[in-house]
């Protein structure tokens, strides 16, 4: 189940070059360079259609900011939506001799913590089962970042949302560290709320879906979904897409959605 379960966490959740890895059979470079990819990476996709040019950001003097995470919590929390709560009790910390994806100064979000616990999960699962060391499968989990570099995050997810809904295309839902205030550009102002913010380490919904040119079935105008069972017809590719404008488009409606979708963090209040 926990195996299953992670791999939807990169096979399902498709996004171009730059972000997060898709699922790879060899789990050495599953939980080494592909998490690093997800963690590390520091410049978040453009949308395909024109950018927004000269953005202005407003963002509140005092933000909130989280406290330690209660992983536990929320592995408890996740599974139990899954139908699966024992899996909550596969250890998720670093094997001893694990060593750490999460450079200092990397540049991420709030779920890079729940994806690397499910990533310990199934790392320390498959090298039980296998009899191997664990330390090669897992990753110290990467904690929480600088102020600087969590309003980084922030800023840039805005941004590329900003860069979304000028386009058309449904929002990157990833959790935000604290609020990133408004975006005006072009003569639209963009709310938080609007750009995806859902609360602190909340995301605001499921991730939409990225068709590339490599989905498509050659000879045809159809496309393949990754992590879905069908096809879809008169899409552009290059896009992203929500599944219910995927459904819309051809697939097979009524599909469970997979997609790796945190809830809330035990938070602090800080000024």
């Amino acid at each position: 189940m926990i195996q299953a379960m992670y791999n939807q966490r990169f096979e399902v959740l498709e996004r171009p070059p730059g972000q997060t890895a898709a699922g790879s059979a060899n789990f050495a470079e599953l939980f080494g360079d592909a998490t690093k990819t997800a963690a590390q990476g520091t410049a978040l996709p453009a949308a395909s259609a024109a950018s927004v040019s000269d953005p202005v950001s407003t963002v509140p003097a005092a933000q909130t900011s989280l406290g330690d995470p209660d992983v536990q919590g929320w592995l408890n929390s996740h599974y139990a939506e899954q139908g699966a709560p024992s899996d909550a009790n596969i250890s998720y910390q670093p094997a001893t001799g694990a060593g750490n994806n999460y450079a200092a100064g990397a540049v991420y979000g709030p779920d890079a913590i729940y994806a690397q616990a499910l990533a310990n999960q199934d790392g320390n699962s498959f090298a039980s089962s296998m009899g191997d060391n664990a330390a090669e499968f897992t990753s110290q989990l990467p904690g929480i970042p600088s102020r600087q570099v969590q309003q980084e995050f922030d800023q840039r997810l805005a941004l590329e949302n900003a860069n979304r809904l000028a386009s058309g295309q449904p929002i990157d839902t990833t959790a935000y560290w604290s609020d990133p205030g408004s975006i005006a550009t072009g003569g639209q102002t963009y709310t938080a709320q609007e750009l995806g913010y859902a609360g602190p380490g909340q995301s605001s919904g499921p991730e939409p879906i990225y068709i590339s040119q490599a989905n498509q079935i050659q000879g045809t105008d159809t496309f393949s979904v990754g992590g879905y069972t069908g096809t879809v017809t008169g899409i552009q590719p290059g896009r992203y897409y929500t599944l219910q404008q995927l459904e819309q488009a051809g697939l097979k409606a009524g599909q469970p959605d997979g997609q790796f979708q945190p809830g809330s963090w035990t938070t602090t209040q800080n000024a």
